[in-house]
């Protein structure tokens, strides 16, 4: 099978980023976790700039944020393959889906405690 661009062309790397915003999108308007953490993160990036924190709790900040975003794509990934592939609900795919929901739960965890080490004391003290 030949292709009309070659691998490294711009218009392949163009095209590859165009699906990944497509799949941004879809996350973003099927997933209501998503929109919830979306909204945290942008409430992180609005109290960061208001309280100007430092470049490294912005390291954390970016890091934690990008961590869950990132997660919540997996975990989405991971339920619709298991929807699409595994029509019946049997032990197995329960746990597969599980554990995939327990990865974001630690992960939301993670953000939340370096949430709260680096506003907490901003906004309580």
């Amino acid at each position: 099978m030949r292709t009309l661009f070659k691998p490294n062309h711009p218009l392949r790397q163009i095209n590859s980023f165009k699906f990944a915003f497509e799949g941004i999108f879809h996350a973003f308007f099927s997933e209501p976790n998503f929109r919830i953490q979306l909204l945290i993160v942008a409430v992180s990036v609005f109290l960061g700039k208001l309280y100007r924190i430092t470049r490294i709790e912005w390291s954390f900040i970016i890091i934690c944020s990008g961590f869950l975003l990132f997660m919540e794509l997996i975990n989405t990934v991971i339920e619709e393959i298991m929807d699409r592939f595994m029509k019946n609900l049997d032990g197995g795919v329960k746990i597969i889906k599980d554990v995939s929901a327990a990865a974001v739960l630690v992960t939301a965890l993670t953000f939340f405690i370096n949430f709260i080490l680096i506003f907490g004391p901003r906004i309580f003290g």
